[in-house]
């Protein structure tokens, strides 16, 4: 009489996870082929934070893809802002290949931080102290927005969770030397090279841009994952989402962080 309840709960935990690989399927599918989707598949559609972020979880494995950071924020309520960097993704050099049929590149303006050691998985919660100790160079860098859908703003937070929260890759810049433990709250941002100049006084969206690191430690540990080293950090953008344009080159100011060029060029079909 025991044994039939467990079996039971055996099925549908199977059930559930085949939907979720369903719903992950899609999403590399559609990173691979360049399309976009109008949602997930109706069976494997998250329903709560846990399977939304185990949906993500899953891509990365399935395409073949390593982790080479995170991105990260304070979350605010009902939602968890979390989501891999992969290696392929994250460009040291000035110049970064958007589909042919871009207009406008979408990037957002941050700091990005160099883990030196790893943060393994642990019951004891990390503190700031951990995270600064942890941490190397800090660097400019700009996210490079995008995603799998057709229209985003439509989908539940569940879903934008599962593709990874609107991430592109990473332009990763020059090294500033701006300690790690001081990271500025404010930074005003200019970008040169396009028609109209743009010019921000930017803020931090967490103030503080180390505390994002020291949720995201925590949260991933009870995940059961770890950070490592060389992994690459970011918490925020200083000046919100940007447009600029491609094919053309940029010059980015970090007001004393320091600035850096980048060149969005269109790939070929």
């Amino acid at each position: 009489m025991n044994e039939q309840p467990c079996a039971r709960s055996e099925t549908v935990h199977s059930e559930t996870a085949t939907a979720l690989d369903t719903a992950a399927a899609a999403l590399v599918h559609a990173r691979r082929e360049g399309i976009r989707l109008t949602a997930l598949p109706e069976s494997g559609r998250p329903t709560s934070l846990a399977e939304g972020f185990a949906i993500q979880q899953r891509v990365g494995p399935l395409a073949g893809k390593t982790v080479g950071g995170w991105k990260c924020a304070l979350p605010p309520t009902g939602k968890w802002i979390v989501a891999p960097l992969y290696s392929d993704s994250i460009v040291s050099g000035e110049r970064y290949g958007v589909p042919a049929d871009t207009l406008q590149a979408r990037i957002e303006p941050e700091l990005a931080c160099i883990l030196t050691r790893d943060l393994p998985v642990r019951s004891e919660p990390y503190t700031a102290e951990h995270i600064i100790a942890a941490i190397g160079d800090t660097h400019l860098a700009l996210e490079v927005i995008g995603c799998r859908y057709t229209d985003p703003q439509s989908l539940p937070f569940e879903q934008l969770l599962a593709d990874g929260l609107f991430n592109h890759g990473l332009v990763l810049g020059p090294r500033t030397t701006l300690s790690c433990a001081r990271l500025p709250s404010e930074l005003d941002i200019s970008v040169h090279g396009a028609a109209q100049p743009i010019e921000i006084n930017g803020r931090h969206p967490d103030v503080q841009p180390i505390l994002p690191i020291v949720w995201l430690a925590n949260f991933l540990s009870a995940q059961g994952i770890g950070l490592r080293a060389g992994q690459v950090i970011i918490t925020g953008s200083y000046a919100g989402v940007l447009d600029v344009p491609v094919n053309e080159p940029l010059h980015i100011r970090f007001g004393r962080a320091g600035s850096m060029s980048v060149h969005f060029s269109t790939l070929k079909e």
